[in-house]
């Protein structure tokens, strides 16, 4: 018996030394929650020397926040490391696609999940928890809420191609084109513009059956036809003249009859082409040569034993003229001259 209880008595003093040394060896480290991880480290660290591990390790990037923080190690009642839990602050992803938001948390050492599986990578963040600036541990995901609703463009008179691109934008399809040319104008479609639909469903058009209508082209003007020439455009016939009187040595030259070349000078309405006044004016010519000619036979020469004398007198003249003028030696007749040079030659007759 006596041994028993010596032995059950040494049994209990050993417990009883142990658990208080155990309870006391490794006391908690300074209360650094609610500090920046740079804080918390130069308070751990720099004051007291102490170890520091992080969770998650290594930091992510931008501010953290500890959590948390437990002793990891002591010698003899001394802290040799402590353990600190990090959080960060959760970024803004309101407005943004589930793609895009879903790759900014990661960016921040967050994940996401949504309570709606038929959600879409297109469909927008309407609601999250933790609020944007809120805080949260490192590897948690932020609870998002999504919106799928988009309102419908209004594609009528667009071409298949613009619809296309359109819808494909706002992460709608286009329905009724599977055949459908590019530039075929869309009629009407269903569900009509600014209505709201779910990203990811149809908006049906109907189809004209003609394409676009390229502007019109103007054919090309053709040049004005003149209308031909007027009777008021040619001239009037000469009267008969009476036998002339006896002509002086230096009487003047007959003037020559000339025919406007254009309706525009004689205040016509109707302009005149040049082949057609050409031939007015020799038609004219001939006519007034011929009355000469007969006119000569008829007249008396009463000096027909007197020698006929003609002479030529330049004159400084720029346009080119054309005279008539008449020779009585053995038989009369009537000659044309045209002078082309600058200057005008005058024709005088008379009796030596």
């Amino acid at each position: 018996m006596p041994v028993r209880l010596i032995v059950a008595l040494a049994v209990a003093a050993a417990a009883f030394w142990a658990t208080p040394a155990q309870a006391t060896s490794c006391p908690p480290p300074p209360n650094v929650i609610g500090q920046t991880y740079e804080q918390a480290y130069a308070t751990l660290n720099g004051h007291f020397g102490y170890g520091v591990v992080t969770v998650p390790d290594p930091v992510p990037p931008g501010t953290s926040f500890v959590s948390s923080a437990v002793t990891l190690s002591c010698i003899e009642f001394k802290i040799t490391g402590v353990r600190v839990y990090l959080e960060g602050q959760v970024p803004d992803l309101t407005g943004m696609t589930l793609t895009a938001a879903t790759a900014e948390a990661e960016k921040a050492g967050f994940g996401v999940t949504t309570g709606q599986p038929e959600a879409t990578g297109e469909w927008k963040v309407a609601q999250q928890t933790p609020a944007p600036g809120g805080r949260l541990a490192y590897g948690q995901a932020v609870s998002l809420l999504l919106d799928g609703s988009i309102e419908v463009p209004y594609l009528i008179g667009r071409s298949v191609a613009e619809a296309r691109q359109m819808t494909a934008d706002l992460g709608l399809t286009l329905g009724g084109v599977d055949d459908a040319r590019d530039d075929q104008i869309v009629e009407d479609q269903s569900p009509p513009g600014g209505g709201e639909l779910t990203i990811g469903d149809a908006v049906y058009v109907v189809l004209s059956e003609v394409s676009a209508v390229s502007p019109p082209v103007s054919p090309p003007l053709s040049p004005p036809v003149s209308p031909p020439a007027s009777p008021d455009d040619s001239p009037a016939p000469s009267p008969p003249e009476s036998p002339q009187p006896e002509e002086s040595p230096e009487a003047s030259p007959e003037p020559v009859p000339t025919v406007p070349f254009s309706g525009e000078e004689t205040g016509s309405d109707f302009g005149v082409q040049p082949w057609l006044a050409v031939v007015v004016v020799a038609a004219a010519l001939l006519g007034l040569a011929g009355w000469k000619a007969r006119d000569g036979r008829r007249a008396p020469d009463r000096d027909h034993d007197r020698r006929r004398e003609v002479r030529l007198v330049s004159h400084a003249d720029p346009s080119p003229n054309v005279r008539i003028h008449e020779s009585r030696d053995s038989r009369p007749a009537v000659r044309l001259h045209a002078v082309a040079d600058p200057g005008r030659q005058e024709i005088r007759e008379g009796l030596s």
